[in-house]
């Protein structure tokens, strides 16, 4: 075997070692940076509920109060009319039916009224429980707001 044929075999050998290497590197600090990255942006879970639950009671396509005369909309008071199962999945707050049980889910509780609404793919499977103090407007003709406290419990994928 010549000189010249030992050296090419040794060569060969060193960069198929040194490619696999290399590639095994990069494929780490890959995965590294994007491990990093996914817990730079994480949000709780808690956090994301909380900031969905704020349209239950302060946006008209939920339960908020808005006047009829003036459109004006009173967010912290829930409509005793809008409190309804067909609201929320209509105009308030929907998921699909097939991946649905994959986001949040909730389940709205009146404590003082006990009234209570669910959204379309709530199993009763609650993760976690907020809070929130309101007033309720029992119907439009009567113009007193009674305090009640709302629990919004929260499904997160089951």
């Amino acid at each position: 075997m010549s000189e010249g044929m030992f050296d090419f075999t040794r060569k060969t050998i060193f960069w198929t070692l040194a490619g696999v290497v290399i590639t095994i590197v990069v494929f780490a600090f890959v995965l590294g940076i994007s491990g990093y990255l996914n817990k730079l942006t994480y949000v709780p879970e808690k956090l994301r509920a909380e900031f969905i639950s704020l349209r239950f009671a302060n946006i008209p396509e939920c339960f908020a109060y808005q006047d009829p005369e003036t459109g004006r909309v009173y967010p912290g008071i829930i409509d005793l009319s809008k409190f309804t199962n067909d609201q929320m999945n209509l105009s308030c707050y929907h998921t699909e039916s097939e991946k649905g049980y994959e986001e949040h889910n909730f389940r709205l509780k009146l404590m003082k009224n006990g009234a209570e609404v669910r959204s379309n793919n709530y199993f009763h499977k609650d993760s976690f429980t907020l809070f929130r103090k309101v007033l309720v407007k029992m119907n439009n003709t009567n113009q007193t707001l009674t305090e009640d406290e709302m629990y919004i419990f929260v499904q997160v994928k089951i």
